[in-house]
Parts: structure tokens; sequence; C-alpha cells
């Protein structure tokens, strides 16, 4: 019986060890939506208007935007054309924005020919609520190798971009705004909830010490009932 004991605490052991031995080593994918290094915030926007928020998913992957007014607000693609329109009852898309294939991808690649930046917008509902959700090249980092400075200095977080996606609410011209900063180590992306690698040894050291007290504990109460007289 001890022996048995022993063995399935060696188990537990060496499982919690080979999980934080993957959480402090494994490398981070290119476009990973749960590790990351690279971390995309929205600071404001320009100029600041009730009723219109936005947020971005902080590995970069998505940008949101809400607009509760009457007011449309419009979104510029990559050459200044409208792409999107937000209203309070519905989101317009442009199909003949090129924005509206390029965000299809994680990569640049080809558009199709009715892909046309100076003509008139085509608009073509996609939603009717008041929030859009949409894959913004601008806001992530689209190079297949770490950023220059990043490799240089790896050890410190380092500011790789402020960021901009040009709009136009009512008659102002404005913009959405933002940053992309590195960080050293390995972080997790829980839905929002940025875990860096300190953090994530932290907790996975702590639930090996809560599991080991409740095995001993376990153990040790069905040695004395197997001691205890009848």
């Amino acid at each position: 019986m001890r022996t048995s004991g022993r063995l399935a605490l060696h188990q537990v052991v060496v499982a919690l060890l080979a999980a934080l031995a993957v959480v402090v080593v494994v490398p981070r994918p290119a476009d990973a939506a749960l590790l990351a290094q690279f971390r995309t915030v929205v600071t404001g926007i320009q100029p600041k208007v009730a009723g219109v928020s936005a947020k971005a998913a902080p590995n970069g992957e998505s940008i949101t935007v809400t607009n509760t007014t009457s007011t449309p607000l419009y979104v510029d693609g990559y050459q200044h054309e409208p792409y999107l329109k937000i209203t309070d009852h519905g989101v317009w898309q442009n199909k003949l924005s090129p924005a509206t294939y390029l965000n299809k991808e994680q990569t640049i690649g080809t558009l199709p020919q009715q892909a046309n930046a100076d003509k008139p917008p085509v608009w073509v509902r996609i939603a009717s609520t008041d929030v859009a959700t949409w894959h913004d090249h601008r806001i992530h980092w689209m190079g297949s190798q770490e950023p220059p400075v990043t490799q240089s200095d790896p050890g410190h977080s380092h500011l790789i971009n402020k960021w901009s996606i040009p709009t136009e609410y009512g008659k102002r011209h404005g913009a959405i705004v933002g940053t992309l900063t590195w960080y050293p180590g390995v972080h997790l992306n829980l839905g929002g909830l940025y875990l860096t690698g300190v953090t994530l040894v932290g907790i996975l050291v702590g639930i090996a010490v809560v599991a080991t007290l409740i095995f001993v504990a376990v153990v040790g109460r069905r040695r004395r009932r197997r001691v205890t007289p009848t």
C-alpha cells in the first residue's frame, strides 16, 4: 500500500512539473490566440464621442467598436476608403473596399477584381446590432520574425507601435488609437485575463503544493483508519 501511495504521489508531482515545463519553455506561435508576447490596447477615440466605444483583443486578433448613437460612425480601410458603417441599428460593410478581403486573413493576400478603393462604396448589411467586430492588420504585428528591438534586447518590454484607424463621425474626422507592446517571456491570454509567465509559474507551484497536501492528508486518514481498534 505504501508503494502504491508513493507511486501516486510521484505521478502527481511529475505531471505538475511537466505542465510547468511546458509553460516555461513552449515557443510562441506567430499567430497564437492563447500564447502571446504582443499586447494590443485601445488607448482612446479621437475625438471622444459619448456612445462610441472601442476595445481590442489583447492578442490583436480583433477590434470591437460600439456606436449607440443615431449618427453613423464610418471606419476607413487601408487606402482611406469607406470600409465599415456602424450605426445604432446595424453595421454595413463596403464590398468594394480592399479591407473587406484583406481582413479575412492573417497575412496580406491577393484581392478580387471587384475590390476598388476609388469607387463609391457599395454597402452590405452584415449585422443588425450596434456592434462591429473585425480583424484589422493595423493593430497587430505583421512580421514573420520578432521586431529587431526585441531580438537585441529581449529582457525588457518595448513599445512596438502606436497604431491608428481613421474614422468619420458626422462631419468630424477622427481615429481609434492604441498601442502594440512586446513583453518578454510567455504570456497566456484567457478571455482578456492576461497572465505572465511568472504568474503562471506561481499558480502551478501553488497547485502542486495544494495537491500534495491533499494527497498526504488522504493517505494519513486511511492509515489511521487501519490502525484504529474495532
